[in-house]
């Protein structure tokens, strides 16, 4: 991970903590925790996991948070840290399936594919 990727994760999500407050969440930082400190309730809670798999393309925060809601451990700080951890592995992974050949089963229309041939 390098500085600048976390830099970068972190100023985003500054702002999408602000955007999910609403106009109540006018500072952030990053030992805020986002349920004790920037007070967001549940449907807020679902909007911040929600935009955060729009930007980084599906990664999502479930796991993540209940290991740290507790004690106001679910900090803004945490999150960056996560995501920034998260994509150079997503990205690796992608590099990797990007270049194996399709699996046979259902594709997202219900129709099936056959895989390549010797392999279903």
């Amino acid at each position: 991970m390098t500085h600048q990727l976390e830099a970068n994760v972190a100023r985003e999500i500054v702002d999408l903590c602000k955007v999910v407050g609403g106009g109540s969440v006018t500072h952030v930082d990053m030992d805020m925790s986002l349920t004790h400190d920037l007070h967001f309730d549940s449907g807020q809670l679902m909007q911040f996991f929600s935009r955060v798999e729009q930007l980084y393309a599906g990664l999502a925060l479930d796991r993540w948070f209940i290991e740290h809601c507790a004690n106001g451990q679910d900090t803004v700080g945490g999150v960056v840290r996560y995501i920034a951890d998260a994509l150079p592995r997503a990205a690796s992974e992608f590099s990797y399936t990007a270049h194996q050949p399709p699996r046979s089963g259902p594709t997202s229309t219900g129709a099936w594919r056959r895989g390549p041939a010797g392999r279903s």
